[in-house]
């Protein structure tokens, strides 16, 4: 399988072209980028290219990873299917849930993959997280933070424009995490908006409150505008786990629990694990199998939450701005 990335972001150079190089099944690695120059080498090095389409039109490759500002996002998925080309698009993957819609549609008709790089879910850890609340559960609560300090006032994040703010970058985040936990669809949510960027007028935060889908309740504070958080705390009936850094584990880091079944406490750890390289081996293991259906389901049960908590947040307040 031959790998086209279009955009050669920063995410691009520090964890998908590394993780790719580690995946048996992508044989080359091509890339496309307008605001970069070509790098000196790079594993499995394929052709470089300085316009998108020419990329599209003139690549011999099977996969496109697009990692491109949101706002982009959809014309270039589009553009990739109709090349003939399976589509890893960054999170998220659409800005609206009729892109999502569209997207998804247009895959199925031409039978190929588009899936959404919420790669997380992908460690390891999660297989034993769902063994832990069968034999602990049932889950009765879950709540999460995710929180960075402000972003420099040139990231695309902070720009409406550009399909910036933290609903549309974190929001896959907290839909991911309801589905995984879950088992499936939220089935209610509440949320209350957090501030906005002084200068540009994004969204900065969000807070969420859900119902999940086998009946326990999730708690989410996500934001751009506060000292560095990144953990996870799972409850059931006789047991919880605290993960840090659960949400961007980096491929070397060595993951730990902090895990308490009937008020005794002590430390699980998991040896490290490459999530992205986890997901793009899963990504093309459902192409050479052509069941792309679980890539499809994922993404539009993603944006389905995602929209109801912008449908919640502005039902709190009129003047927040759907995405």
């Amino acid at each position: 399988m031959r790998l086209l990335i279009l955009g050669y972001s920063s995410i691009v150079e520090r964890r998908v072209i590394p993780a790719a190089a580690k995946v048996e099944a992508i044989a080359q690695i091509s890339i496309a980028s307008k605001s970069r120059p070509q790098p000196e080498g790079w594993p499995k090095q394929g052709r470089f290219f300085n316009d998108y389409a020419a990329a599209l039109r003139d690549s011999d490759s099977d996969l496109v990873y697009l990692s491109l500002p949101n706002a982009m996002h959809e014309h270039w998925v589009m553009a990739a299917l109709a090349a003939g080309k399976h589509v890893v698009v960054d999170k998220p993957a659409m800005m609206t849930l009729a892109g999502s819609e569209r997207a998804v549609d247009e895959a199925r008709r031409v039978n190929r993959a588009v899936a959404e790089a919420t790669v997380f879910g992908h460690h390891p850890q999660f297989e034993s997280l769902a063994a832990f609340v069968a034999e602990h559960g049932p889950l009765t609560q879950a709540a999460a933070q995710f929180i960075i300090p402000p972003l420099p006032i040139g990231n695309f994040r902070n720009h409406r424009e550009l399909g910036g703010g933290c609903l549309l970058d974190m929001g896959p985040y907290a839909a991911a995490t309801t589905r995984i936990l879950g088992g499936g669809a939220a089935s209610e949510i509440t949320a209350l908006a957090g501030g906005r960027h002084p200068e540009t007028g994004v969204d900065m935060g969000f807070s969420v409150l859900a119902r999940l889908g086998n009946g326990g309740a999730f708690s989410g504070h996500f934001s751009f505008e506060g000292e560095y958080q990144n953990r996870l705390l799972v409850v059931g009936h006789s047991g919880s786990v605290l993960i840090e850094r659960v949400f961007t584990p980096p491929a070397d880091h060595q993951m730990e629990w902090r895990r308490r079944v009937r008020n005794v406490d002590d430390v699980v750890t998991f040896e490290p694990a490459d999530t992205f390289a986890r997901f793009l081996a899963a990504v093309a293991s459902a192409i050479d199998g052509g069941d792309h259906e679980s890539f499809h389901r994922d993404l539009l049960s993603d944006a389905r939450c995602r929209d109801m908590i912008a449908t919640a947040l502005a039902s709190q307040n009129p003047a927040h701005q759907r995405v």
